[in-house]
């Protein structure tokens, strides 16, 4: 498990909302999302869900280089 500090509970902000959109729709893997927001990959499907924002496919590797630049 990880040691850092998650935002367990912790409200939505319109910044975390706009970001959640921006990389959502810049295909960055969910796992990515959830340490860039500091919430688990749960908390970012389950928010994504709500608001209808579709994210990146669980296979996307945001670090393998035939995925970049696309």
């Amino acid at each position: 498990m990880a040691d850092y500090d998650r935002s367990t509970g912790a409200p939505w902000s319109a910044e975390d909302l706009e970001q959640l959109r921006i990389l959502a729709a810049e295909g960055t893997a969910t796992g990515v999302i959830a340490v860039q927001l500091n919430r688990s990959e749960e908390a970012i499907a389950h928010r994504a869900a709500q608001d209808g924002i579709a994210l990146a496919a669980a296979s996307h590797n945001p670090y393998d280089p035939d995925t970049l630049n696309r």
